[in-house]
């Protein structure tokens, strides 16, 4: 979703950055570790640097269990700090979730002494289209593995796998754990999801769904065109999409009614 996309990276744009100060061995160590747990377990690694506006890839033999494209399996580095061509196998409901897990885990890290943020990681499990155009159920997690020099968060590491636990599930179970201790934080993102369109949004939006021309929507909910245009247009950028009827498949596909 392009609303939560632009909140995140107007959250990592608040922290200021002197590349001049930036050990580079740690990115190559990062890299090679990534490398390593692919070969591993086979899964996909992605490793952000959050200072440079770059994501590294490293992805096992799951690539193809995905139905990645042999292009997307043998990209190493993309200019951006999402995995586009991971996410657009993510079910849309699950990947509304997934981003706001994403934006509440780097507050929560922001709140916590430099030295803590690395004790933590996020957990959640999505469901994801295979090779079959079937979904199943991916493990992923989120650390960040070094700060910076001048104490932001800088390399953040992006896991994903398949589950050992296939069985349906409601939400996708968004925690936070520390790793030295154990404890973990149970994440509800059911009210934030259900704030993404206004009240007025969503109005606008059922009445879409039932056939209502902009000029039918005025008099019904006794407002003017230039406002329902308006309303209509926040929705298409606030969904992503690029027409109404695509804008009505995605709030229920996401279940924002």
């Amino acid at each position: 979703m392009d609303v939560l996309k632009t909140e995140l990276e107007e959250a990592f744009a608040i922290q200021h950055f002197d590349k001049s100060l930036f050990n580079e061995q740690a990115l190559m160590d990062c890299r090679k570790l990534i490398q390593s747990l692919t070969e591993i377990n086979n899964g996909c690694a992605v490793l952000t640097d959050m200072a440079d506006n770059k994501s590294y890839f490293s992805i096992g033999t799951f690539g193809g269990f995905l139905g990645l494209s042999q292009e997307d399996i043998s990209k190493e580095v993309i200019e951006s700090l999402d995995e586009d061509c991971i996410y657009q196998h993510i079910h849309p409901e699950d990947l509304v979730e997934k981003r706001m897990l994403e934006l509440h885990f780097f507050q929560f890290l922001c709140k916590l002494p430099i030295n803590e943020r690395l004790k933590y990681r996020s957990n959640c499990r999505i469901r994801m289209t295979n090779q079959k155009g079937e979904y199943c159920y991916i493990t992923n997690q989120t650390h960040i593995l070094r700060n910076s020099p001048c104490g932001n968060m800088w390399l953040a590491l992006c896991l994903y796998d398949l589950s050992p636990n296939q069985n349906p599930l409601t939400g996708i179970d968004s925690q936070i754990t520390n790793n030295e201790t154990g404890e973990v934080i149970a994440v509800s993102l059911s009210e934030a999801k259900r704030s993404i369109l206004s009240t007025r949004e969503k109005e606008i939006l059922q009445l879409i769904k039932k056939g209502y021309l902009s000029k039918e929507i005025s008099k019904n909910l006794n407002i003017t065109i230039n406002t329902v245009n308006r309303h209509r247009q926040n929705i298409l950028q606030k969904l992503n999409v690029n027409n109404s009827l695509e804008a009505v498949h995605s709030a229920e596909a996401m279940k924002l009614f």
